[in-house]
């Protein structure tokens, strides 16, 4: 299992609209930590807003969830002494 700070494959970011939902409210935060001032609060937004938004929108992944393969299942070959 990998770790991964957001799980775009996850069925609920499924629909565009939650997609774009969640990327807007992000969005938003960040241009209001900027506004009110708080620089390094903006930083951090902006550069997830970045992540979000190449993983939603540029990452070329399908939309499906991902589901295990049948190789995934089998039992691990070899030695286990």
């Amino acid at each position: 299992m990998r770790m991964v700070l957001i799980d775009f494959r996850h069925p609920f970011f499924r629909p565009m609209s939650r997609r774009l939902i969640v990327f807007g409210v992000i969005a938003a935060w960040t241009v209001f930590e900027f506004l009110a001032g708080s620089d390094a609060w903006g930083i951090f937004f902006a550069a997830l807003g970045a992540y979000v938004g190449w993983g939603f929108f540029l990452s070329g992944q399908p939309d499906e969830p991902e589901t295990p393969s049948k190789e995934d299942n089998s039992p691990p070959s070899g030695d286990a002494d």
